[in-house]
């Protein structure tokens, strides 16, 4: 039988949410979780999966931005060298905004 777990089912707007299993889609829903849930859902994963293996998605997961990344690597004392983004932030300025 699948365990369910009390998520929006917007936070699932690509997959069919009653198909996914709390137990063997782990690393999906925790993963979206972070990247696009709310204190409510922070804390129904915390609950059902415990911060141990949070911590070891998290690592694995790749952020959809890098606040998100710089927010999780605080609140779950983990090393931001440790988490990966999908976007690289650009620390020059391209020199087309800056010729006139």
């Amino acid at each position: 039988m699948k365990k369910q777990l009390l998520l929006r089912s917007t936070l699932f707007w690509d997959v069919g949410p009653r198909k996914l299993d709390a137990e063997k889609n782990a690393q999906f829903i925790i993963g979206r979780v972070l990247d696009f849930g709310n204190l409510k859902e922070w804390e129904v994963i915390k609950n059902f999966y415990g911060l141990v293996k949070i911590r070891k998605v998290a690592q694995k997961h790749i952020f959809f931005d890098p606040r998100s990344a710089n927010f999780w690597a605080m609140a779950l004392g983990i090393p931001l060298k440790n988490l990966r983004c999908t976007k690289k932030l650009l620390l020059k300025t391209p020199k087309t905004f800056l010729m006139r």
